[in-house]
Formats: structure tokens, sequence, C-alpha cells
């Protein structure tokens, strides 16, 4: 299961790794609930890949 830091690393790297997603559109300033849902269930599914 791991231990709370290497939980709270897991975490922080998801989070990383879905601005850098958002950053791959600068021209899009703005992401509707929807767009973000979407974005993280495509993060998860890629990740589970792996």
């Amino acid at each position: 299961m791991g231990t709370e830091a290497e939980r709270q690393d897991t975490r922080k790297a998801m989070a990383y790794d879905l601005f850098d997603i958002l950053d791959e559109k600068p021209e899009q300033e703005s992401y509707t609930v929807d767009e973000i849902k979407k974005l993280i269930r495509i993060y998860l599914k890629t990740a589970e890949q792996k």
C-alpha cells in the first residue's frame, strides 16, 4: 500500500501531470467542469496502462 509520504508524492505527481496536460493548450484559458473531468478520466486510463 505504501507509506503516507509515498501517497503524498503520488498525489503531487498527479497534480503536476495534470498541470502539464492543461499547459499543452495555452490558447485555451478556461475549461468547463466537464472538460476537466474528461481530462482526468483520460489521465487515469492512460496511467492504468503503464
